[in-house]
């Protein structure tokens, strides 16, 4: 198997704090940092091994996790049946993936001769299935004592759950502002729950979390040369919890990281086998013990054998079937699923190819109507499309955090919330503010919050009291009881109810975005400059420039940030909206524009907004600082915005389950409110699901298509772009956070347990808001739900790597990908396809190691 290779030390050197460190983040390089659910963002779950081909990363997770990495064959085989794979996509696969393999003789199996090609794609449709992968390195307690396993699994998420719980516990753990380690070094051998024996041997802990580390590897006996592949046996045992714990200990003051993850779980390995085998014993005894973990396979015999049944082969000769087995042995059954993926990508891939290839319809030269910016996230590609066939409308779209990296504190204060990538760094912290004359009502407003909390703090602290839940039962009870029932059979009208009392107790005032306070003139003025270059929007303004953010309501729902803006941090986005309209409708900064060469008229506007994706309803924000000369072109606005969503409330009612059929639009819209309102609904939206490509290119060549919610759309105009440092801004970061999303999405797919989160009907939110479990003592989830995925019956997401699709010249692709590790990556490792051309007439080539390929052209005549 494959693994990090150990940082060579020597063992004196290895007992140093520093060495230790060292060798335990490069063990666990393999694990992607995940973040807690109220922060949710999309992460690829390998993106430790994206400095690795993507074959040799999915084997290397396959042999650490024991997980599936590619789409499961017979679901593939599936695929091909209905026509989603054709034999012609097979055989393109196969010369790019296995190009000897097709160079190989004619073969004559009884009295007939077959082509190399014709027998591969037998075994591709109908060989012996490959066997499904295992775990290939184990710790010592998993082969010698199970029962030790189980017990130190429950013991390391009972005493991380404890030390991480954000008030959801009435139990504070002793000790959790001296760190993680030194509060459960003081308790673990007062641990009831572990025998005796072993609470006696960790009496005598070291007291530093890397020696404990050392000392437990040396009462094991790992040799000097096996620790990097024995402290990721132990990392891959709870992968979900050693995952956030790497997140945990990338940030300030946390008190924990995987020094002391992994000295809790040696030193309590160390001291239960330490009952039954002598000191620097145990390894060696798992080593010999162990059997064969080597990864299963299919001699090619056997495949052989069996694909002559399959074409009904019965009278050949021992040198027939040799040959037979040779050319097999040229398709691995371990590289077969590679094959049928890249078939099934490159079908897809190229109908998009060929939609986005007609000719690009004329440019009017009459002034828009007003301008929106969306964000390119794939839910906004229907509301574009629906929204620019009501009139002259331009769409633009843009990364949704507005290039404004902050962190915001809004109205009611509290700690400031990240709201940007997850790679980058905000650097300001921008606060909301009661508008001037409206500061009485802010407080009303903040009191009435104030009221709420306090009793949903009484509630859920008698829900967990001893006594408590009685007496609250009959007190309440009588009201619970109906209310339940309502939000259960009635949700849109429980909903509307409850939403007419929050505002009655906490009325929302006018309020507005400081941001003189967080940014000088200067960095204002820079800030708007880079907002307007990096959209392409220099010239050509409308009266309203709309700044459109995203955000997703639902009720009862862990997952709510996994549907709100990932270019926000998991947050809804009219926080940036709102500052990026603010800093460009102040007139100093216009001043500053202006002295720059971006002259935006007095007449224009900037106006945030908020799309709700599962309601598909548009809120213009900030409409009390609107001038009343463009009150008028904001309420048509509106108006429109209003039946684009209603339009694209009826498309995605044929894709949600239990949605009326071809409903009407207006049916529609009331469908989506219910369903975002009902806290049972499993299935509030699709969210991401689906996306499989990123196109960076002027709108001309999307507008009119229908792209089905399936790409990421940032416009691009290479003309207004000659250095190329806007290219190279999107390609290093939209683009990076895309290719997150849609690793996200492929993994959990094709393996939910290991790279998702199961099913939302089992989860329990622990440590409030850390993430969810199944059951009390599973590993924390650490992906996607099942219902984000699939129906129940048919996957929504079709699991592929993402495209990027690109209109720019080639030679600064090239250029920008030399540059860029993040973009070698990427492209040159195989996990982010990529197809461009320069000139709208040109054919799109494919980006390969080796230099730029002409798509293949009979695969760009079709429609998507």
């Amino acid at each position: 198997m494959t693994t990090s290779p150990a940082i060579d030390v020597t063992p004196a050197a290895v007992t140093q704090p520093a060495a230790v460190r060292a060798e335990i983040a490069d063990a666990a390089g393999f694990l992607a940092p995940t973040w807690p659910l109220a922060d949710f963002i999309a992460v690829n779950p390998l993106s430790g091994l994206m400095d690795r081909p993507f074959t040799e990363a999915i084997t290397t997770a396959a042999d650490l996790l024991g997980a599936r990495v590619t789409p499961d064959e017979t679901w593939l085989r599936d695929a091909w049946q209905q026509g989603r794979i054709t034999d012609d996509d097979l055989r393109a696969a196969l010369a790019r993936r296995h190009p000897a393999a097709l160079r190989r003789s004619s073969l004559t199996l009884g009295n007939r001769v077959y082509d190399p090609v014709e027998l591969l794609l037998a075994d591709l449709h109908q060989g012996i299935t490959a066997p499904p992968p295992r775990r290939q390195v184990r710790t010592a307690a998993e082969t010698l004592a199970p029962e030790v396993t189980a017990l130190l699994d429950t013991h390391t998420i009972q005493w991380c759950t404890a030390y991480l719980d954000d008030g959801q516990s009435a139990w504070r753990m002793p000790g959790r502002d001296r760190g993680f380690y030194p509060a459960w070094r003081a308790l673990a051998a007062h641990d009831a729950a572990l025998p005796r024996p072993i609470r006696a041997r960790l009496r005598h802990l070291p007291e530093h979390a890397e020696h404990a580390v050392v000392e437990a590897l040396s009462m094991l006996g790992v040799p000097d040369d096996r620790r990097a592949e024995y402290l990721q046996a132990h990392l891959a045992c709870l992968p979900g919890f050693a995952a956030h714990i790497r997140w945990q200990g990338e940030q300030p003051d946390s008190g924990i990281d995987l020094v002391d993850y992994l000295a809790l779980r040696l030193a309590t390995e160390a001291a239960a086998l330490a009952g039954t085998h002598t000191y620097g014993t145990a390894w060696a005894a798992a080593s010999v013990s162990r059997t064969d973990t080597r990864q299963a396979t299919v001699d090619p015999a056997a495949r052989a054998h069996h694909l002559l049944g399959v074409l009904e082969v019965t009278d050949t000769d021992a040198a027939q079937r040799t040959a037979l087995a040779q050319l097999l042995r040229h398709l691995p059954i371990d590289q077969r699923a590679l094959v049928w993926a890249d078939a099934f990508e490159d079908h897809y891939r190229g109908r998009l190819l060929g939609a986005l290839s007609r000719p690009q319809p004329e440019q009017s030269d009459t002034p828009p109507q007003a301008q929106v910016v969306c964000c390119i996230d794939p839910r906004s590609e229907g509301l574009r499309r629906h929204l620019e066939k009501l009139g002259n409308y331009q769409t633009l779209g843009f990364a949704g955090f507005f290039a404004v990296a902050m962190r915001y504190r809004d109205l009611a204060g509290g700690t400031a919330r990240a709201q940007c990538p997850g790679p980058i760094t905000p650097g300001h912290t921008i606060t909301e503010r009661p508008a001037p004359g409206h500061e009485r009502a802010a407080k009303r407003a903040l009191a009435g919050r104030r009221a709420l909390a306090a009793a949903d703090h009484s509630l859920h602290a008698a829900k967990y009291d001893l006594l408590a839940p009685f007496v609250l039962a009959e007190a309440a009870g009588w009201l619970a009881g109906p209310l339940a029932a309502a939000k259960t059979f009635t949700p849109r009208a429980a909903g509307a109810t409850r939403a007419w009392w929050t505002r009655r107790i906490t009325p929302a005032p006018p309020t507005e975005i400081s941001i003189a306070d967080a940014l000088t003139l200067q960095e204002r003025a820079a800030t708007a400059e880079t907002i307007l270059t990096l959209m392409g929007l220099t010239r050509g303004f409308a009266r309203l420039v709309v700044f459109c953010g995203h955000r997703a309501h639902t009720d009862n729902n862990p997952y709510q940030a996994a549907l709100d803006c990932g270019a926000c941090g998991g947050h809804p986005g009219g926080p940036n909206a709102r500052t990026a309209a603010a800093l460009l409708n102040d007139p100093q900064v216009r001043r500053h524009l202006a002295y720059r060469g971006i002259t935006i008229p007095d007449d224009t506007w900037f106006v945030p907004a908020e799309h709700d994706t599962t309601t598909d309803t548009v809120r213009l924000l900030d409409t009390h600082l609107l001038p009343e000369t463009h009150r008028r072109d904001a309420d048509n606005l509106t108006a429109d915005l209003r039946t684009a969503g209603t339009h694209l409330a009826a498309e995605r009612c044929a894709l949600l389950p239990g949605a009326p059929t071809r409903p009407r639009p207006a049916r529609a819209a009331r469908h989506t409110r219910a369903r975002a309102r009902d806290w049972a609904q499993v299935f509030p939206e699709w969210g991401l699901a689906d996306n499989a490509a990123f196109v960076i290119a002027p709108r001309a060549l999307t507008r009119g298509i229908n792209l089905h919610g399936r790409a990421f759309l940032h416009d691009y105009d290479p003309d207004l772009d000659p250095t190329g440092t806007i290219l190279e801004t999107i390609l290093t970061a939209p683009l990076v956070v895309a290719h997150w999303i849609n690793s996200q999405y492929y993994f959990a797919t094709i393996d939910p347990q290991t790279f998702g989160a199961g099913s939302k009907t089992l989860h329990n939110v622990t440590g409030g808001g850390l993430g969810v479990m199944n059951g009390h003592t599973s590993d924390l989830q650490p992906g996607l739900p099942w219902q984000s995925l699939t129906d129940g019956h048919h996957s929504r997401h079709e699991p592929q790597r993402l495209l990027a699709v690109v209109q720019a010249p080639l030679h600064r692709l090239d250029t920008l990908i030399a540059r860029h590790m993040v973009l070698h990556h990427m492209f040159n490792h195989e996990w982010v396809g990529l197809a461009a051309r320069e000139h709208p007439d040109d054919q799109w080539r494919r980006y390969t190691p080796t230099g730029w390929q002409l798509w293949h052209p009979t695969t760009q005549d079709a429609a998507t």
